[in-house]
């Protein structure tokens, strides 16, 4: 990595992940990685050890309550509920702080509180979880039981408009609560105020600085740095809240060290980055030094 930019690599977590997509940090700093290939989240420690894993299924011989096919995001509240988007089947499973399957809300279609590919989810600062509805080209709100609330965007494939997305993969909001959603097929993260009006958009195809090739995921950090990881370009992105390019980085000089389609980004209060480095199936681990 460039010395002038301020983000060091710190190391890999020690225990592997099977194809990890999202990833999320616990108000007490433990991160959960949705492993999508083996059907099941991990729980980590802050030097990577695993903690325990869940989603596989419980209720004796056949294990069928609870269980995951197609774990993509996840959002832990302050109450350590887990809260994860089913990509194969549709839905969103609740998890106790244990992990133990509590119920599911949800179901194929294209009515509203309905999900075609549901792909992530995220908390707003009022507690509401924001679903990426990814396959209906938008995002739908609800309440932590799973009663729907609302919808952005227009339900169907478009290109770039305010309101119009093709499929869209991950959102985080800043600390004017804000919202910003990555538009994967139409290359920028577009940003919304906190009653969902469109303010602006960012990013377009190519492979510039400020540019996105297949972007994924997005979280904000403490300084409201704005940060995207490119799956096409195997890079992670930082930007203003006005979509200013500031830089980028992919890891460490060393074999093996770069990321190979990097998708969930999470972002711990001391300015760790942890980055899901999917097709090398691990987590790598980043700082902020400025």
């Amino acid at each position: 990595m460039d010395a002038n930019i301020p983000v060091n690599y710190l190391k890999v977590f020690e225990d592997s992940v099977i194809r990890p997509g999202g990833i999320t940090i616990d108000r007490v700093n433990f991160i959960y990685v949705a492993e999508s290939a083996a059907g099941r989240i991990s729980k980590f420690d802050q030097d990577g050890k695993r903690i325990t894993s869940f989603g596989m299924g419980e209720g004796g011989l056949f294990r069928k309550f609870g269980r995951l096919s197609q774990p993509a995001g996840i959002a832990v509240d302050e109450q350590g509920i887990c809260y994860v988007c089913d990509y194969g089947q549709h839905k969103v499973f609740k998890y106790d702080i244990q992990g133990h399957f509590l119920s599911t809300f949800g179901q194929r279609g294209t009515h509203p509180g309905q999900f075609k590919h549901c792909w992530n989810i995220r908390l707003d600062p009022d507690g509401y979880l924001w679903v990426v509805d990814r396959d209906n080209h938008r995002l739908e709100k609800f309440d932590r039981e799973g009663n729907y609330i609302s919808t952005i965007g227009r339900g169907k494939k478009s290109k770039a408009g305010e309101r119009g997305f093709n499929h869209p993969s991950d959102l985080a909001f800043d600390a004017q609560r804000c919202m910003y959603v990555v538009d994967e097929l139409n290359h920028r993260v577009v940003k919304f105020d906190p009653q969902g009006n469109f303010m602006k958009q960012f990013g377009m195809a190519g492979l510039k600085d400020g540019q996105f090739s297949d972007p994924r995921g997005i979280t904000v950090d403490e300084q409201q740095r704005v940060y995207v990881s490119d799956a096409g370009r195997d890079l992670i992105m930082a930007f203003t809240t006005e979509g200013k390019f500031l830089f980028a980085f992919n890891g460490p000089l060393m074999v093996n060290g770069a990321l190979f389609r990097p998708l969930g980004i999470a972002i711990d209060p001391h300015g760790k980055i942890f980055v899901a480095d999917n097709q090398n199936n691990r987590i790598m681990v980043f700082a902020i030094s400025a």
